[in-house]
């Protein structure tokens, strides 16, 4: 598209989202923007770097010039989910070593016999590894039983002779009083300065052990992988001539420094989903859209996550990766096995399933021809011609369109003897019909199930296969509006830099309501508030950029589960201002309330803002509605369904080309250099200023 200049900005950033297939770049300048892709590689900082130095010399930039560099990083999560990090041992009160193995009476499926829970068949510390030591605090904070140093060492003595790289100090009430904690580490750093530690009330200071165990053991688990893989993207961005600020993508939304990375990783479970909730958000508050259903399909995986107007957190009883709770701050988002190299096949039973078998990036789909045989996603979009072979990738990539059509042949048609698979074209109609019914029914659980209509909201579509489903999906939904961000292979990478820097710091307190005192919950959030300063400070953030918010989580007495308001001060009737917006916020999630039950303040929370938002989308000239002067070419396409498939010929137009105000009218197909966008017969493309395209539903 003719992109005008923009605004202001206050320097060059890259934001580098690394992804299961492609790593996506982009970079922006004062009046410019570029963007570029490469495949990950098995060593992310391997495509990080190499896709850095090749955006810089895309854009003329030289290295020096770069001042920010955001990240958003799979290292922590593909870690934990493949069972790799350090050989992590852990310290705790004695007579609670099993209670990360124990967990909860309540089990991820209540009346199986056969399940498989994640903690105990894989645990992520060996029993062997988990040690005892002599130590007690009470409510709300006493020493009952001092730390019994001794036992400290002679533990740690054992856990490194068995080969222990990284230490866990889980001690029963440390949320109340860190102390022990603290001086465990204090004598472990002490005696054996190369061991990491990491101390359950640095990581998550609230109660429930068990969560607070497992989530402290994950992030000893992940520290040395992650402090590895930072240090050597730092030196190898300095050998390439970098010197610029790296932050890092958090669950929470929020970018990180390096260091504050290095020491807690399991903030980053969901670093790269998270940036494409802050892309969607963009993208919808721009055009004045706020209610929003996020997909962002890529390569392997399908990202999903609801905006009513605000971005969402995940529960904390719902707060697990690969089947490990992990309760830091993190947005609400699901992620299913459906992407473009997702793996159409056959089950013992000839039960057909796309995904969650992927192609990955490496071979990728049979069309990349790098030896996979397996059709995909994007093998039946290249069949259905819908992807042009031609331009893919701005024509870096030539992909084959026999070697998918033959794989779909062979793998499918020739396999079954049904109507819906008698030939390709109809076997890739099939194929789109299941991942999208598998993406369909994924959005039904975080809206319909969860009382969102989605009829009342926007689809924000992008990742590299987004824009070739949604309107599909959006039918299926019974949705009318679909919004294609500009770019939307690299969106999630445009999403960095449109996020602050954010911590987060919370304290438990579980006192009933009505009888905390106005100076202890004053005091508290004064403490919490000191420790964000201390953080901004050490990222050396100006001061009149920072924000600080409070919330409190309530519960009724008894309840298991807590819910989150803001905090309005101590000023007036402040316990009845509070109970009233509880009550509001349980009515509004459940559906009622209990006027007359006691309500207790559980946690208390500040998230410190550092503001670096200085992101603006570029606008894009104007012109008329009709596009027929910018249309490239012809083709033919198949449309309908797996049991009748429509053979349509459709005008194909050029994304960069198109103007502000132009409207196509499908069906139609928009190419552009990291995506394609399907305009279904009955919808309508509109071109907004902002170079977005809205994609609406004829009545």
């Amino acid at each position: 598209m003719s992109r005008s200049t923009r605004s202001s900005l206050a320097s060059v950033r890259i934001g580098v989202d690394v992804g299961g297939t492609n790593t996506d770049l982009i970079l922006v300048t004062e009046d410019d923007e570029f963007i570029h892709k490469t495949p990950s590689t098995p060593d992310p900082s391997d495509s990080t770097v190499t896709g850095i130095v090749e955006l810089c010399e895309l854009a003329g930039v030289a290295p020096s010039s770069v001042e920010q560099i955001l990240h958003g990083t799979t290292v922590a999560t593909n870690a934990l989910l493949e069972h790799e990090g350090a050989e992590t041992g852990m310290l705790t009160t004695r007579g609670f070593r099993d209670v990360i193995h124990i967990g909860r009476h309540r089990k991820p499926h209540s009346f199986s016999l056969q399940q498989t829970i994640q903690w105990q068949e894989q645990p992520i510390v060996k029993r062997r590894h988990r040690k005892e030591v002599t130590e007690r605090i009470q409510p709300p904070g006493d020493v009952v039983t001092p730390l019994d140093e001794d036992d400290v060492l002679n533990a740690v003595e054992e856990l490194v002779e068995d080969g222990v790289e990284s230490v866990a100090v889980c001690y029963l009430h440390s949320y109340l009083n860190g102390d022990h904690e603290a001086r465990t580490k204090e004598l472990i750093e002490e005696h054996y300065p190369d061991l990491f530690v990491s101390t359950s009330h640095e990581v998550i200071s609230q109660f429930r052990e068990f969560e607070r165990f497992t989530t402290t053991a994950i992030n000893a688990r992940l520290a040395p992988v992650m402090s590895t893989y930072l240090s050597r993207l730092e030196r190898r961005l300095g050998e390439e001539g970098f010197d610029a600020e790296i932050l890092i993508m958090q669950s929470n939304g929020g970018m990180a420094s390096l260091q504050n990375v290095a020491e807690q990783p399991v903030t980053t479970l969901v670093s790269g989903p998270a940036a494409g909730v802050l892309s969607a958000e963009f993208e919808g508050k721009h055009v004045g859209k706020p209610n929003l259903i996020m997909l962002d399909m890529g390569g392997t995986s399908a990202d999903i996550s609801v905006v009513p107007g605000r971005v969402l957190e995940r529960d904390p009883r719902d707060s697990k990766v690969g089947g490990y709770p992990a309760i830091v701050p993190m947005l609400d988002i699901a992620t299913i096995g459906a992407g473009g190299g997702s793996i159409a096949w056959f089950d013992g039973a000839m039960g057909f399933n796309v995904g969650p078998k992927s192609a990955g990036a490496n071979p990728g789909p049979v069309c990349y021809g790098r030896g996979n045989d397996q059709p995909t996603t994007t093998d039946a979009q290249l069949t259905l011609g819908r992807i042009d072979p031609n331009s893919f990738l701005g024509g870096t990539l030539d992909l084959d369109h026999k070697a998918a059509v033959t794989a779909i042949q062979t793998q499918l048609c020739d396999r079954v003897d049904q109507e819906r698979f008698s030939t390709p074209e109809h076997a890739a109609l099939a194929t789109l019909e299941v991942a999208n019914t598998n993406m369909y029914r994924a959005i039904r659980e975080q809206t319909v199930q969860r009382g969102y209509d989605p009829r009342e909201y926007t689809m924000v579509a992008f990742g590299g296969a987004g824009p070739m489903h949604a309107a599909s999906i959006a039918e299926q939904l019974e949705m009318s509006n679909v919004l294609i961000p500009p770019s939307p292979g690299i969106a999630s990478a445009r999403g960095l830099l449109t996020g602050n820097v954010k911590y987060d710091f919370q304290q438990t307190v579980s006192q009933r309501l009505e009888t905390v005192e106005a100076d202890y919950i004053d005091e508290a959030f004064d403490r919490l508030e000191t420790n964000g300063r201390d953080q901004l400070l050490r990222d050396e953030i100006d001061e009149s950029r920072w924000e600080f918010r409070r919330t409190i989580d309530c519960l009724y007495e008894g309840q298991g589960y807590e819910l989150s308001i803001d905090f309005e001060g101590t000023d007036g009737d402040w316990h009845a201002r509070m109970r009233e917006k509880f009550e509001q916020k349980h009515e509004a999630e459940y559906g009622h309330y209990f006027e007359a039950d006691p309500v207790v303040m559980l946690n208390l929370r500040v998230t410190a803002i550092g503001d670096i938002h200085s992101y603006e989308p570029l606008d894009v000239e104007a012109g008329d509605e009709n596009p027929a002067a910018v249309q490239t070419t012809e083709t033919t396409v198949y449309f309908g369904d797996s049991a009748a498939p429509e053979e349509l010929t459709v005008p194909r137009y050029d994304r960069e080309k198109l103007a502000a105000g132009n409207v196509v009218t499908g069906p139609a197909i928009v190419d552009e250099f990291d995506s394609t966008v399907v305009v279904n017969p009955g919808w309508t493309a509109t071109v907004l200023q902002n170079g977005a395209i809205e994609l609406r539903r004829e009545p």
